[in-house]
């Protein structure tokens, strides 16, 4: 009789345990290496999104933001978020490590793409292959980002080196300081119309890319299914508008297809 009531007890507790967990199963992470700021000055950004959520999905949300990639990879060795927004290298490189499955996607300026720029000065080389010392960029985290400037064909016969100041160093390209910058499509929007850059050439445009794609943790569930129609709905609710601002996106789309 005992032991059936200690098993009783014991299921018990089990399920308490689970119900408990399941109340922290919205946190989330924000993964951008290579961005401004650093994690304590995102972390209202990060509070007021939680908040939001929290009121439309009826349960505690938190959330944390990294811009440093080995911080980001530490967080994620001893923490199990339910869901996160990561750069597209980021989630190229460790998919499979973390079990990322995307949900949704981003849209920065409204862009359903994103597009990398490989700039040089002017008078620099015709090819890439031709490229002569360090190449730039806050893209430029991973291995996988050499595969995307080499159009997965070959190798790269110079070192790329991620940056959080890619404007910055392209003022240094164009005064011929350093090989070249890679920037975005958001960032390369900043720069395109200004005659500030007149030294320099742009020597590779990339194929369309997925935007920073919305990522699951683990199999996909209900609960994926319920934060996925909370975020695609975001763009057409007005309580929404100065939030989406802060994150820097017009909305969420449905997961991009080039990532299934």
């Amino acid at each position: 009789m005992f032991k059936k009531v200690f098993s009783i007890l014991l299921v018990f507790a089990l399920s308490m345990a689970t119900s408990v967990s399941a109340k922290g199963r919205y946190d989330f992470v924000i993964i951008q290496p290579g961005q401004p700021g650093t994690t304590v000055e995102a972390q209202p950004v990060m509070d007021s999104l939680a908040k939001y959520l929290s009121a439309k999905l009826g349960c505690e949300v938190s959330g944390v933001y990294f811009n440093e990639l080995d911080q980001a990879l530490k967080y994620l060795d001893k923490n199990k978020p339910a869901w996160g927004i990561t750069g597209l290298t980021f989630f190229k490189s460790y998919d499979a490590k973390f079990k990322m499955h995307p949900v949704a996607s981003t849209m920065p300026q409204g862009l359903d793409k994103d597009v990398w720029r490989l700039i040089i000065p002017k008078d620099g080389p015709a090819t890439v292959n031709e490229i002569k010392g360090t190449v730039y960029g806050s893209m430029l985290y991973t291995p996988e980002a050499g595969k995307i400037l080499s159009g997965n064909n070959e190798k790269l016969n110079f070192p790329l080196e991620g940056t959080h100041a890619a404007l910055r160093m392209l003022r240094k390209v164009n005064k011929g300081r350093i090989a070249g910058v890679c920037l975005d499509a958001t960032q390369y929007s900043v720069i395109k119309d200004s005659n500030r850059y007149a030294n320099t050439k742009v020597i590779f445009e990339s194929a369309k890319l997925p935007n920073s794609p919305v990522v699951w943790f683990g199999d996909t569930t209900d609960d994926a299914l319920r934060l996925q129609a909370v975020l695609l709905d975001m763009k057409k609710d007005p309580a929404a508008a100065d939030l989406l601002k802060l994150l820097q996106t017009d909305g969420f789309n449905p997961a991009d297809g080039g990532l299934e």
